[in-house]
């Protein structure tokens, strides 16, 4: 029995949720928004290990998924962007959301001719565009609880630029499997959890910043150490 519907039926509920994102954006429901952008995130990283799990693999799901990425973490979170920070910014506002929108698409496109690659060594190259998405969306809903309103057009372009370019950069980040299987990392995914629960956006966006800076940080590291190696030798 063919069981590609089925992981493929969760990637679809996944872009509709990034179409609803699209809709309430222009609605002016940011919050809403933000909030099924994160939904989308927790969709996308179903659907394949459910593809491994009813042994239905394919290259399709594979585009599939790619393309509902693209919407997702792409545009969705560079119209929620536009819309609630930038629609006083003219033409520069259009150039500062086209960042996610392209490098999501260069990051998606990289990743497909390097899954094999990444996949064995268990670092993704460039921040994931689900945690890039997941930053941005975040960071609305965050600034929303804490201030009641949605921050600064000047902050959120800053965090956007960052974002997109750490998508399209070589640092490498660690894959969910990769920290679930490590002792001390497994328990801070569970505090992580647990955090969410009880303080909601503010955990959210906490964490997944936690989870931008700390790979950034050890690339940074990495590299020093790298340097000076190469210096004593």
């Amino acid at each position: 029995m063919n069981r590609t519907w089925i992981p493929n039926s969760v990637t679809a509920l996944s872009v509709f949720f990034g179409y609803l994102s699209i809709m309430y954006t222009f609605q002016g429901y940011f919050v809403t928004a933000a909030w099924l952008i994160v939904l989308a995130g927790i969709l996308d990283s179903m659907d394949g290990k459910i593809a491994r799990k009813v042994n239905a693999c394919t290259k399709f799901g594979s585009y599939f998924d790619s393309l509902a990425d693209a919407i997702n973490y792409g545009v969705a979170p560079a119209l929620l962007f536009q819309q609630a920070y930038f629609s006083d910014w003219t033409i520069l506002g259009s150039v500062v959301t086209f960042l996610p929108i392209v490098c999501s698409a260069i990051r998606l496109a990289r990743f497909n001719v390097l899954s094999e690659e990444e996949e064995k060594d268990g670092f993704f190259v460039g921040l994931p565009t689900t945690v890039a998405a997941g930053l941005l969306a975040s960071f609305v809903i965050f600034m929303n609880e804490l201030m009641k309103s949605y921050g600064s057009p000047t902050i959120a372009a800053g965090l956007m630029a960052i974002s997109s370019l750490l998508m399209i950069s070589a640092v490498p980040y660690e894959h969910n499997s990769i920290i679930t299987r490590r002792g001390w990392k497994g328990l801070l995914l569970l505090l992580a959890v647990l955090t969410l629960f009880l303080f909601q956006g503010r955990a959210l966006f906490a964490w997944v910043a936690l989870y931008v800076t700390y790979g950034l940080f050890r690339s940074l590291l990495q590299n020093i150490r790298d340097l000076e190696l190469r210096k004593t030798v």
